[in-house]
């Protein structure tokens, strides 16, 4: 019988909006606006995560993170989780509407949308903020609390205690989830829905940055995760790619490590963890991600170490280096992603003319 004609049309119009050459442009502006001047101005308060997080955390993530008792049941927990979530993404996709409301109003000769937009993601920043710890390393000053201040402020990670190796395991672990939560899901529902999904889905994953502990929350960010896990698990695996096909122009890296490791039944992130970015990175690197680690309210966070056996904890400025080399390299191929997707439109629209 086929299929229906309005899920024929369905198809077609979510096929036209992702194909929509107006929208892979302002996605490429913003792309290059948080890769240029984050990278220029750095964190916002030391947080190199999205503006985005960073404001709806400020409205609410202090308020939830005080509801959160252990001595509270599970499901005590998980009920103050779903309100504060369902604040977090309410508010993300009512932000998403006014940003599109104020687009229309102004547009700034089509500019004010990627600036906009820009608002949801994140590249330059964490770039920076492990710089930083790589120059502090190179120079034998990372016990300076500004080497690692932006790291411990955009993971929640208490980095006073652990040494020099955990704190290198956390920033290379932040740039894998950034680059996967803070700029390719953000962009892809961009794609597909506009300004209102892109911050829709940032709300989400502000909330689960905010109250989710990297899935040991104990109930508070259940709601959170569900949620950011159900719209994020296509850009999931579209980031694990990126990451792990860059390792082809990483020095030391290796992409027959990197591919396999996605698929090995150990040595994997769970997807509250980081997930296919991370374990692409570690595998490519050959180098152990991930482990105990201790976050700004107190709590020990019993981690998954990520990695082959007989890869190496202790990493140096070295392993820094090329993490930032590849996140690098894995922005440089989505820009040209979008960039192809423009091209690619207007030469199968000219064949269509002739």
């Amino acid at each position: 019988l086929g299929r229906p004609k309005m899920l024929d049309h369905s198809f077609d119009k979510i096929a036209g909006e992702i194909a929509n050459p107006d929208r892979l442009l302002a996605a490429s502006i913003a792309l290059v606006i948080v890769m240029a001047i984050g990278f220029i101005t750095g964190p916002v308060a030391g947080n190199a995560n999205p503006f985005i997080w960073n404001l709806l955390d400020r409205l609410f993530g202090g308020i939830a993170r005080k509801s959160y008792n252990t001595q509270r049941s599970h499901g005590s927990l998980a009920f103050r989780g779903t309100f504060f979530a369902i604040l977090f993404i309410f508010t993300g996709f009512a932000i998403g509407a006014c940003v599109h409301l104020l687009d229309r109003r102004f547009p700034l000769n089509g500019f004010m949308e990627p600036l906009l937009l820009s608002l949801t993601l994140t590249a330059g920043s964490v770039w920076l903020s492990l710089s930083k710890l790589y120059h502090a390393l190179a120079t034998g000053k990372s016990n300076h609390k500004a080497s690692f201040f932006p790291i411990a402020v955009s993971t929640r990670s208490d980095l006073n205690s652990t040494d020099d190796f955990g704190i290198t395991r956390v920033g290379i672990g932040f740039m894998a989830q950034s680059f996967d939560r803070g700029l390719v899901a953000p962009l892809f529902w961009y794609l597909i829905g506009g300004v209102p999904l892109a911050f829709g889905y940032a709300g989400m994953a502000a909330a689960r940055w905010a109250l989710a502990k990297d899935g040991f929350s104990k109930g508070l960010g259940d709601t959170a995760s569900w949620f950011e896990k159900l719209f994020g698990f296509i850009p999931h695996l579209i980031s694990g790619f990126y990451m792990a096909f860059v390792s082809v122009f990483t020095p030391t890296a290796r992409i027959t490590r990197a591919v396999p490791g996605l698929f090995r039944s150990k040595g994997r992130a769970p997807y509250a963890q980081g997930g296919l970015p991370v374990t692409a990175v570690a595998w490519a690197l050959n180098i152990s991600l991930g482990g105990p680690v201790q976050d700004l309210d107190g709590s020990v966070l019993k981690k998954a170490w990520v990695g082959s056996s007989t890869a190496t904890a202790k990493l140096d400025k070295g392993h820094i280096r090329r993490a930032i080399y590849m996140s690098v390299m894995a922005h440089i191929l989505i820009l040209a992603s979008l960039i192809g997707g423009i091209v690619l439109h207007h030469l199968v629209e000219g064949l269509s003319q002739n």
